[in-house]
């Protein structure tokens, strides 16, 4: 069990420093997916903040059968999405200007290309597509496994192959392109 987990389980056991202590952990990571969806970041606060809500009062409902991320991710994506529904604004739109520069500098850049600007890359993603820019968050920058994003983003684990797959392709292209 990882930290995640064993502060739920001290949450699940009347522990609340537990749950305070995952939301702290996870808020601004959380906040920074949502806002991939919804485009605002004061709708992608408050969204979190409902995500949270949710587990605090629905707390029997995690089984510990994914990692608790892939829980929260979940939550997230759903509500995110319902939000749009609701605005009628089908288009998630995303802005990679808060990617934090460590996280750029993990996997992806050295995948990618080993010796080029973060800023060329960060433009590269920018021009993808928004379902291309979003696995390549899940999978590459936040290191969710391809069983994992599928769950979160209700695909199977082959669709998730094949769009990464074009994804990277893709990107790979853009970020060439930018050169």
């Amino acid at each position: 069990m990882n930290s995640d987990e064993q502060q739920y389980q001290r949450f699940l056991d009347g522990d609340i420093k537990g749950f305070e202590e995952l939301v702290l952990a996870n808020k601004d990571h959380l906040i920074y997916f949502i806002h991939r969806y919804v485009s605002d970041i004061h709708m992608a606060e408050d969204l979190a903040q409902d995500v949270f809500v949710d587990i605090y009062l629905k707390k029997d409902r995690y089984h510990f059968q994914y990692r608790f991320k892939t829980y929260l991710y979940t939550i997230a994506r759903n509500k995110a999405v319902d939000y749009i529904r609701k605005q009628k604004n089908m288009l998630p739109m995303m802005d990679f200007d808060m990617l934090k520069q460590e996280q750029i500098d993990e996997g992806l850049l050295n995948e990618v290309i080993w010796k080029e600007e973060k800023e060329q890359l960060r433009n590269a993603i920018q021009m993808l597509k928004a379902e291309y820019q979003i696995l390549i968050l899940l999978v590459d920058l936040e290191g969710f496994s391809y069983k994992e994003t599928a769950k979160i983003l209700h695909k199977t684990i082959p669709q998730v192959k094949v769009s990464l797959y074009r994804a990277r392709k893709a990107l790979k292209e853009k970020f060439h392109e930018g050169q």
